[in-house]
């Protein structure tokens, strides 16, 4: 409705990226970020909204991008922490991974980044950091850890 009302809405167009990246619909999301974008090029949320969408769609070096220029915009780089953690998984850059989940599991200690983060640790070969991460998880019976 408010871009029906106006479609160069920079908070509209970031709302509705948003809210596509949780439908999973990642094509629509990135076209409302890409038009939240051209209108305003330096917004370091529209930066964040295609860095998520990006991670998603695979494309991480893109993503890693547009996470750095967000943060030197002035986005709080604990917000973005485990999606960027995956970016950096996905190039291969597991101890930069890690330090991402980390940080967001300072903010809010999530079990499925909890999960990322074991799985980046079993990934570099650390078995005794994976089993520690998890441990906290399966003793709670959570079903996505033992699947982990």
């Amino acid at each position: 409705t408010r871009l029906a009302g106006n479609p160069r809405d920079v908070d509209a167009l970031i709302d509705a990226g948003n809210a596509s990246l949780l439908l999973e619909d990642i094509d629509a999301a990135i076209g409302f970020f890409g038009r939240a974008e051209v209108l305003d090029p330096g917004n370091p949320r529209v930066k964040l909204g295609l860095a998520g969408a990006y991670v998603v769609s695979r494309r991480p070096i893109e993503a890693l991008r547009l996470f750095h220029e967000a943060e030197q915009g002035g986005a709080d780089a604990g917000l973005f922490a485990a999606k960027r953690g995956l970016a950096f998984d996905l190039v291969g850059d597991n101890a930069s991974a890690q330090a991402q989940y980390r940080l967001a599991l300072a903010r809010r200690d999530d079990p499925r980044v909890r999960e990322q983060l074991a799985i980046s640790q079993a990934v570099a070969g650390d078995r005794k950091g994976f089993e520690a991460t998890l441990l906290p998880l399966l003793n709670a019976k959570d079903m996505g850890a033992y699947r982990t």
